[in-house]
């Protein structure tokens, strides 16, 4: 049976112990929505790096048009766009896209060592649990929570638990503590309609940036979204 373990934020990630399972980075309000987005829109590949000087090496070697999009501590980078997901408008011809945040893309860079390593949101958890569920193996599903610089973040502790419902609803797992927690959580808070991320401590620091929109935007989109991003190499594709 399959183990499932939460972990509420990106700073307990031990990059070796998740070597051989299959990792999901989930950042609801920003940066793993607007991934999802990116790659629904036809951005592809999207690159999810660490910090604006990786993101503009990253940039160096592109040698086709590109996205440049990043935020620190809720503020726009100078010459970057703003990873505001409702800002994403559809690409054609596919184009890639560079991305990094204070949170969310750093929670990619601890778990590019997974076995599997997929980008979720409320967007998007449905499919990425699909997949999961489709994968066929016996790895264990470590499910990382981006947080808040360091904090707990209440809206991808329900991002987890949107994954581990529909797991649950189609398999037998064995969930840790706080993946009984997270599914608890994720289960009340859509039978609120998601009233609670309204309150949470990054919706506030959203609402004082300017982007309060942002949050209702990503509830409104529940589930709206088929795109299941998957790391390669050293950077995010669309898996289907």
């Amino acid at each position: 049976m399959r183990k499932i373990n939460v972990i509420t934020q990106k700073e307990l990630v031990d990059s070796l112990l998740i070597q051989n399972c299959t990792a999901v980075v989930i950042d609801v309000l920003l940066a793993t929505s607007t991934i999802t987005c990116l790659i629904e829109n036809h951005f592809q590949p999207v690159y999810a790096v660490k910090d604006n000087k990786t993101a503009l090496d990253v940039a160096k070697k592109q040698h086709s048009p590109f996205l440049l999009l990043g935020e620190l501590n809720g503020d726009k980078i100078e010459n970057f766009e703003y990873p505001d997901p409702t800002a994403i408008k559809k690409e054609l011809p596919e184009k890639a896209a560079i991305i990094c945040s204070t949170n969310g893309t750093i929670a990619v860079e601890k778990a590019k060592r997974a076995k599997v390593l997929y980008a979720s949101s409320l967007l998007n958890g449905h499919r990425v649990a699909e997949q999961i569920w489709k994968q066929g193996d016996d790895s264990s599903i470590i499910l990382i929570c981006s947080g808040n610089a360091g904090r707990f973040s209440m809206e991808d502790f329900v991002g987890a638990g949107h994954i581990i419902d529909h797991l649950v609803n189609n398999g037998d797992y064995s969930l840790s503590d706080s993946a009984l927690l997270a599914r608890d959580c994720f289960v009340h808070s859509k039978h609120i309609d998601f009233a609670n991320l309204l309150v949470s401590e990054t919706a506030d620091l959203l609402h004082r940036k300017g982007y309060e929109h942002t949050i209702q935007w990503v509830i409104d989109h529940f589930e709206k979204m088929s795109t299941v991003p998957i790391f390669d190499g050293d950077r995010f594709i669309r898996k289907f």
